[in-house]
């Protein structure tokens, strides 16, 4: 069932026994101030659940109640570590501190309103520095550019920078204020703020 608070949270994460890293840390009631390591540790759990599950569901196995049982076993933890994770994604970091991607909150919008998105390549920094949102064999579609490394963490919010690709050619569509000296502070505000202009001029 949905985690909407944060001592649902805290007894969800004892469910798991860990005994140290994130899940032990917030099963102790210490909220993070950062959720990447509580990010990465229930995505590894989800992957080692649904890999186990998958056996177990192979049609050659024994037909036998100790299968049944670990089958349902898998199924349940697959399930609390899906709940404890879409709380996660929801929480806010310090960003200051964050060890979170830089694109975090920008591609769970996107993903909440089931826009299709996937990291840009930029040949001339030769790194990941582009949100491509849309669908780029199709028009129109939009680029979503960061000065900083979005695959690297918060840390510093140069800003957004946006371009719509329509028939009709590529024009600015939004751009974050003091574009690319953005506070931090503006982190939040801004990144939605990018997102709603993107939404709006893709018609979603």
């Amino acid at each position: 069932m949905p985690i909407e608070t944060t001592a649902h949270a805290i007894e969800a994460a004892a469910y798991f026994g860990e005994h140290k890293g994130a899940l032990a840390s917030l099963a102790r009631g210490d909220i993070p101030s950062c959720f990447a390591g509580l990010d990465r540790r229930l995505n590894s759990f989800l992957s080692e659940a649904r890999a186990t599950e998958a056996e177990l569901s192979m049609a050659d196995g024994p037909d036998d109640a100790l299968w049944e049982r670990g089958k349902s076993e898998m199924a349940e933890i697959a399930r609390a570590a899906s709940d404890l994770h879409a709380w996660v994604q929801t929480q806010r970091c310090s960003v200051d501190i964050c060890e979170c991607r830089a694109d975090r909150l920008l591609r769970l919008s996107l993903r909440d309103r089931h826009v299709a998105h996937r990291a840009g390549y930029s040949p001339q920094l030769q790194r990941v520095a582009t949100l491509v949102i849309g669908h780029s064999d199709s028009l129109p579609f939009a680029f979503v550019h960061s000065r900083n490394r979005i695959t690297h963490p918060v840390r510093q919010h140069s800003g957004w920078q946006a371009r719509l690709v329509t028939p009709d050619g590529v024009s600015p569509l939004y751009e974050s204020p003091g574009y690319p000296g953005t506070p931090l502070s503006l982190f939040y505000d801004d990144t939605q703020a990018c997102f709603e202009a993107v939404i709006t001029a893709l018609g979603r």
